[in-house]
C-alpha cells in the first residue's frame, strides 16, 4: 500500500508523541523549547492529516501541505514519494 502525505503527516505526530526526551529539559533552552513544544507540533501535524483526508485527493496532498510535509519529513528522515514509489 503506498503511503500518502497525510500517512507521512500521521507518522511524524506519532512519533513526537512517542519519544522519550528524559534529559532534554536539563539541556539548553533552546532544546527545551523544542520539547515543550513537540505536543503542539503534533497537533498541527494530525490536523492536517485530517484536513487532507477530508477536502484533498492524494494525488494533491503533496501540493497542499508542503510545510507540515517539510516537518513531517524532517522528523521522519524521510524524502517525498517518487513515481516509483519511496526512494
Amino acid at each position: 500500500m503506498t503511503r500518502t502525505p497525510a500517512d507521512e503527516l500521521d507518522a511524524a505526530a506519532a512519533l513526537l508523541r512517542e519519544a522519550a526526551f528524559r534529559s532534554a529539559m536539563t539541556a539548553t533552552p533552546a532544546v527545551a523549547a523544542l520539547v515543550r513544544a513537540r505536543e503542539p507540533l503534533a497537533d498541527w501535524l494530525e490536523s492536517t492529516a485530517v484536513s487532507l483526508r477530508r477536502s484533498t485527493h492524494p494525488a494533491w496532498q503533496e501540493e497542499v501541505a508542503g510545510y507540515p510535509l517539510a516537518v513531517a519529513r524532517q522528523l521522519l528522515d524521510t524524502t517525498p514519494a517518487t513515481e516509483g514509489g519511496r526512494p
